[in-house]
């Protein structure tokens, strides 16, 4: 009864939690810029999408895809080996189990006549995927523990999906384990499928089961001799044969039974058998009943996913499509951590313990806003890992899924500037200024000749000390496209890219700290490369950027300089 309430219960989850999930792709707007269009909309455009890949030439992709992307997992098999290996023998050996144990009635028993999970090869299969599942378990474990990244970037999620489905498995193996020594269980089948009624024959049977099955029985048994070793043989061919072979073949099952035998009979009056089968039930139904609303879910979107990128033409598709995609998306995310691995701008996360520079945890972020849970993730602190990436599309390229990445990002500075979230080095700039002033009057100067008493002040490296050369030629100025954008750009920016040079040539370092200037530099180079003098000027801002933090670190410690 049991048995029976929680599997109705756990499916019932599951459908509630499945249905929740789908509505959730054509409702999910918040920060969208797709937000005014309305889930009917998004509902018709999929239909209509799912309609134009089916019937058209697009169906032939979709048949590539699933074979080489879905089956193979060629896309993870180009990042990683290893990752490749630990995800076929993860994925293949638990949807092996759930299609020959979990759903034998409907599949193994129609697909065999005379099929029986107690016989061979099903029992050696049974063991073989269940190692291969544990294998992946094994390698994804390790990989979270060994990088630093993934150790990192790891959540609870994570930890839940890799403890549920080693304790489905390992406790699978104890049930089998428990049941080879079980002399309980050796009984009830006895007395429910054999017509041994004859006591010689039924001792006989003991004694053959005790030293070729591995049954622990409760009264200690003599040596056999042949003889009853060959009458018990005959009658188990007559009665058990047909739906029993010997359990060696489930080698890890039967190892773990070996390992059990001596303390068997304790273990049988204690329930370990009931105790296991519970625990390996009721661990598989509440993982059917959350698998809707956890990080597992992904092994159905994730090839969904994988289908619709790659039919998609992003240049064509509307709005509505695109919002939807996107709902699809961030259920279909494993959070493997792929793209934080390859993440370009990953060594500045190992310098700012921001976890949200990283891609993976930036796509949670994302997920949170979408949800209305924006105090997960503070405004500021996601500005700031955004403002980090360089837009190099390289998390988009190795994601195994193929989740399209830079459109997220793309939406997030929209979403941030719609916000009213000023940019990192705005907020900077402006801090600087605020705390530490900026002597504006300096812009224009007539001071003596250079001096190097003058130059000791400019604590740049000597890469960037070039602007001794500057002769105020202007031709900086004229090819930065920031000054360019602007009409009245000494307004807007207070110093010019020129002027910039001339105030470090007479060692006014902290006259340009606070400009704009500084902190709008694009670093495209155009200036670097057109200046005949050969001055580093867009080293030269990059290094007074760094400067200014410094400045305004040391400043706010107490450790300014004189």
């Amino acid at each position: 009864m049991l048995f029976k309430i929680s599997l109705y219960l756990s499916l019932f989850l599951f459908i509630i939690g499945l249905g929740y999930k789908v509505l959730n792709w054509f409702r999910c707007r918040a920060d969208d810029p797709a937000g005014d269009v309305s889930a009917s909309q998004r509902f018709s455009a999929a239909v209509q999408g799912l309609f134009l890949s089916v019937f058209s030439s697009r169906f032939f992709t979709l048949l590539k895809i699933f074979l080489m992307d879905i089956l193979l997992q060629g896309r993870l098999f180009r990042e990683s080996r290893l990752r490749w290996a630990a995800h076929m023998c993860l994925s293949y050996g638990i949807l092996l189990l759930i299609l020959m144990h979990a759903l034998d009635t409907y599949i193994s028993k129609k697909l065999f006549s005379e099929f029986s999970s107690t016989i061979n090869p099903f029992m050696f299969l049974r063991n073989l995927f269940g190692v291969m599942a544990l294998i992946g378990l094994g390698i994804a474990a390790y990989r979270r523990l060994t990088d630093q990244v993934m150790r990192q970037t790891t959540r609870g999620m994570d930890i839940y999906a890799l403890v549920l489905l080693a304790v489905i498995i390992l406790s699978g193996f104890f049930l089998e384990a428990a049941k080879i020594v079980s002399h309980e269980r050796y009984q009830e089948m006895v007395q429910e499928f054999s017509s041994i009624t004859d006591e010689k024959e039924a001792q006989a049977l003991q004694v053959y089961w005790a030293k070729d099955f591995g049954v622990v029985f409760p009264k200690p048994m003599a040596p056999p001799d042949q003889a009853i070793l060959d009458k018990g043989k005959e009658v188990h061919a007559l009665n058990c044969a047909s739906c029993h072979s010997k359990p060696t073949a489930a080698f890890l099952s039967y190892g773990a039974a070996k390992v059990m035998s001596p303390m068997a009979l304790t273990l049988g009056q204690s329930g370990t058998r009931s105790f296991f089968y519970y625990i390996h039930f009721l661990s598989c139904f509440l993982g059917l009943a959350l698998l809707p609303f956890t990080k597992m879910f992904h092994l159905l979107t994730s090839p969904l996913v994988l289908w619709i990128n790659g039919v998609t033409d992003w240049a064509k598709a509307t709005p509505a499509a695109l919002a939807t995609v996107r709902a699809i998306e961030l259920d279909g995310c494993t959070h493997c951590a792929t793209c934080s691995l390859h993440c370009s701008v990953r060594p500045v996360f190992q310098s700012i313990s921001n976890t949200l520079i990283l891609p993976s945890e930036k796509l949670t972020a994302w997920g949170s806003l979408t949800g209305g849970r924006n105090g997960d993730f503070p405004l500021p602190t996601l500005e700031a890992g955004e403002y980090a990436c360089t837009k190099c599309t390289r998390c988009t390229t190795v994601c195994p899924v193929g989740i399209n990445l830079q459109d997220f990002w793309l939406n997030l500075d929209t979403m941030l500037q719609d916000r009213k979230c000023p940019d990192l080095f705005s907020r900077s700039r402006d801090a600087f200024v605020e705390k530490f002033g900026w002597n504006r009057q300096q812009t224009i100067i007539q001071l003596p000749p250079l001096g190097k008493a003058f130059t000791r002040r400019v604590g740049l490296t000597f890469q960037a000390s070039s602007f001794h050369n500057c002769f105020t030629c202007m031709t900086c100025s004229n090819s930065c496209p920031v000054v360019t954008h602007y009409e009245k750009p000494l307004e807007k920016l207070g110093l010019l890219p020129h002027l910039i040079m001339q105030n470090l040539r007479y060692g006014l370092q902290d006259n340009v700290l606070g400009a704009r200037m500084v902190w709008d530099c694009l670093g495209c180079y155009n200036c670097q490369e057109s200046c005949p003098q050969g001055v580093r000027v867009t080293d030269v801002l990059f290094e007074l950027k760094n400067l200014a933090f410094q400045q305004g670190i040391d400043r706010t410690s107490g450790e300014g300089r004189s």
